[in-house]
């Protein structure tokens, strides 16, 4: 018994890490429109921001850390590590600048017209 259990524990050291979640803070977010972009886990440059829109508020707010399957799913439900909040959300597209993304996001963001300084 014991020798099975042992096997059973070295078997899920031996799994991939692909079930834990990722985790990545938001760098923008416009409540007006319910859309935020998220600092992705490093990897490809190419891919280090994600756009995503709530399908309910609330909307998470600038700095907030934010976990789940940021990376990969289209339609996840991500956790407010910053709030403890749940947020069901739609992963749009993705983008090497937060800019590129803010300037995709919907013509309803108010925070998208305001002029930088």
């Amino acid at each position: 018994m014991k020798k099975r259990l042992l096997c059973a524990g070295a078997l899920c050291c031996l799994l991939p890490a692909a079930g834990f979640a990722a985790e990545g803070v938001v760098s923008w977010a416009d409540p007006t429109c319910g859309y935020f972009v998220l600092k992705l886990p490093d990897g490809d440059p190419a891919y280090a921001y994600g756009l995503f829109s709530v399908k309910a508020p609330p909307v998470p707010k600038l700095d907030d850390v934010i976990e789940g399957d940021v990376e990969t799913a289209q339609e996840p439900t991500l956790r407010n590590r910053t709030s403890g909040a749940s947020h069901d959300v739609i992963h749009w597209a993705n983008a090497r600048e937060v800019n590129m993304l803010v300037r995709n996001s919907p013509v309803q963001c108010a925070s998208r017209w305001k002029k930088k300084k």
